[in-house]
């Protein structure tokens, strides 16, 4: 299997080249997608097994699988006091940010991304926990962690469809325009897990482009049901996020 995808490359390559200038690029990444010997993998068995020793060091339950096409998450929702601990799956493809630490604390949040193209799940924490079937708080935390970031102003938010998997937690779809810096208007779409711990309301809430949403959308809800949160319990360390 090894030899043919070496073979396979070398006529993603030739495929390229044949492009020539700037369609060099786009060549080899669409002679890329066309071979399924150069597609992405499943999750081994061994990155399975590492993100799951690590949720057994946090006292968290293990996961039974990672999808394909996506990483595993597990980290506190502080590092400076992590008490509140989210995991979640995101797209391979997407980077992994956390909050940046500096000699005046924290900013930020922990998120995945691809930027470029406007795709993003970030992690919001509200504060006053009420039921999670009152529509009235559920958009007011959205509205909270879509504004969380502060660089861009948005209207017209809508909730869509709410359903709730089980007690703990709610999915909500909704759609907004973003207002940007620069004066043009995006519409946004996108889908949020919503629960409560304590008296904080944790969310994933995961955005892109309207007209991105149909292509990725999927994604984004796999994001988003897999989100979890828990107060930690384990008295072990904080231990550094390994990408699987």
């Amino acid at each position: 299997m090894r030899l043919f995808a070496v073979v396979a490359l070398v006529v993603v390559r030739s495929w390229a080249l044949q492009a020539g200038g700037g369609g060099k690029v786009d060549a080899t990444r669409r002679a890329l997608s066309l071979s399924p010997l150069l597609a992405p993998a499943l999750v081994s068995a061994t990155d399975l097994a590492k993100f799951n020793k690590r949720l057994t060091g946090l006292g968290i339950e293990e996961v039974a699988s990672i999808p394909e096409g996506f990483n595993a998450a597990v980290e506190s929702y502080t590092q400076s006091s992590p008490k509140l601990w989210v995991e979640f799956f995101y797209p391979n493809t997407w980077i992994f940010v956390k909050p940046s630490q500096n000699t005046n604390g924290e900013s930020g949040t922990l998120s995945a991304g691809d930027y470029g193209k406007g795709d993003s799940c970030a992690l919001f924490v509200g504060q006053g926990a009420k039921a999670l079937s009152d529509k009235t708080f559920l958009t007011k935390t959205l509205i909270s962690g879509i504004a969380q970031k502060g660089d861009n102003q948005y209207q017209n938010f809508e909730l869509g469809k709410v359903a709730k998997p089980n007690d703990n937690y709610v999915l909500a779809e909704f759609t907004y325009e973003l207002l940007t810096g620069a004066g043009f208007v995006v519409e946004r779409k996108g889908v949020a897990s919503v629960t409560t711990v304590g008296d904080a309301v944790p969310a994933l809430i995961a955005v892109t482009t309207a007209a991105r949403y149909k292509k990725i959308g999927d994604k984004l809800k796999t994001a988003t049901a897999s989100f979890k949160a828990y107060e930690k319990a384990s008295t072990m360390a904080t231990m550094p996020n390994d990408d699987v």
